[in-house]
């Protein structure tokens, strides 16, 4: 298969859009809107795609979505608004994501000519961190008028979007799109500045910090061999490849451990950088794996070989470098804990594999960051109240980097920040009282 750095699923057409915001039931009581979490009205903007009104549709978006374009592409929609959709149960659901993209990069040729009209406050804001959440709660807050500064530690914009969705899936343009909407709202931003002590904010003058840093611990899975060159994080990886992918030198024969979505993403990326054979060693079974059906299937389709039930336990070397895996056949003592303390390892079932380079990719976890001293944790991660403040006032939070038990999706981190602004606007006026 010849694989490429394009997209490997392009736009609809203006006609493709119309004819299938057309099939739409328009349910009255529309079960599509409530598996989206950041609450789009989703009834009502294919309604306006139907008759061709795709400013309405792409404003009504906008007003629970600002990654709208984003969202549209990344977003597992078979898990969330496409599952709930009633149309399912006649033939297939509505692709409410495509329609989402289509209508955005619809409203792109109009030059954001749909701003809304903001007066401003003069009151400032803080934003931690430039990912889905930081950008959603600053541009909420630019809408309501207050004066919103980003600090975002890297180079560029966009966190997990910029550095860990390769581009093959989500294409820059969209992005840039995106970025740049936020930034004509009237958010100032700080590129390469790393804020590491609350008080400095607030003694500059802003009233309230929203912190949106996300994961940027790797883990490992703890076995022999990790230390071995060739061993390499999946962010890293991951982050090489948005950034150099030219560059990269992996080898032929590549080994991932991990069965989420960042494992089928290195996966897949790892064979457009010159691997030739791509194993991936996964704890679940092939119904249980924590990577979204489409990126699965994706995979596969690619030539990935998927080895499920299998726990890794020992890299194996030659000369100091990694030379392969061994990892052994699992069954679990009780069923629906997939973790490697719950795994029981056949006998006589080992299995060896080949490679010159291991992606770990089996999570992320909060890193050490001054910023985050004195603040309430649970294992690394803050906890916030239902208004999304920290233990500390005047100081909210969203995203990855709060503990929370639902699922990480960029969308759940859009609707989060978003959330946090709304608190965050009505702290300052009860402040004002």
């Amino acid at each position: 298969m010849d694989l490429s750095f394009k997209e490997t699923k392009g736009a609809m057409t203006e006609t493709q859009a119309v004819l299938e915001a057309s099939r739409c039931l328009l349910c009255e009581d529309a079960p599509c809107n409530r598996g989206c979490p950041a609450g789009i009205d989703v009834k009502k903007f294919i309604r306006a795609i139907r008759f061709e009104n795709f400013r309405r549709a792409i404003n009504l978006i906008r007003e629970k979505n600002i990654l709208a374009g984003v969202c549209g592409i990344v977003c597992p929609r078979e898990v969330l608004c496409e599952r709930e959709c009633s149309t399912t149960k006649l033939s297939t659901p509505i692709k409410i994501g495509d329609l989402q993209r289509f209508v955005a990069e619809k409203d792109y040729t109009a030059r954001f000519k749909s701003l809304p009209q903001i007066k401003k406050n003069k009151i400032g804001v803080a934003v931690i961190g430039a990912g889905p959440a930081g950008l959603s709660c600053a541009a909420e807050l630019a809408t309501q008028g207050f004066e919103v500064t980003i600090f975002e530690k890297r180079d560029k914009l966009g966190g997990v979007l910029t550095y860990g969705i390769p581009l093959y899936r989500l294409p820059r343009q969209m992005l840039r799109h995106e970025l740049d909407y936020v930034k004509k709202l009237g958010v100032k931003i700080k590129r390469n500045k790393a804020v590491d002590n609350l008080d400095e904010i607030f003694d500059a003058g802003f009233r309230a910090a929203f912190i949106g840093v996300g994961l940027g611990k790797p883990l490992s899975c703890g076995i022999p061999g990790e230390e071995l060159k060739g061993v390499v994080a999946a962010l890293e990886f991951l982050r090489n490849f948005n950034e150099n992918s030219e560059r990269i030198e992996i080898g032929k024969r590549i080994i991932v451990i991990g069965g989420g979505s960042v494992a089928m993403d290195c996966a897949c990326s790892a064979l457009r950088v010159g691997a030739k054979h791509v194993d991936l060693v996964c704890l679940e079974g092939p119904d249980e794996l924590p990577a979204f059906k489409q990126e699965i299937e994706q995979a596969e389709s690619e030539g990935v070989n998927i080895h499920p039930r299998f726990m890794p336990l020992k890299i194996l070397s030659k000369n100091g470098k990694v030379s392969g895996l061994e990892a052994v056949k699992i069954e679990w003592k009780i069923p629906g804990r997939f973790v490697p303390e719950n795994a029981v390892e056949i006998r006589g079932s080992t299995l060896t594999l080949i490679g010159d380079t291991i992606i770990e990719a089996v999570g992320q976890a909060p890193e050490e960051n001054p910023l985050l001293r004195g603040l309430k944790r649970d294992r690394g991660y803050l906890v916030v109240n239902e208004q999304m403040m920290t233990s500390k006032t005047g100081v909210f939070a969203g995203g990855d980097i709060i503990a929370s038990k639902v699922p990480r999706t960029v969308v759940q981190s859009v609707a989060e920040g978003k959330k946090a602004a709304q608190a965050i606007t009505a702290y300052l006026k009860n402040s004002n009282a």
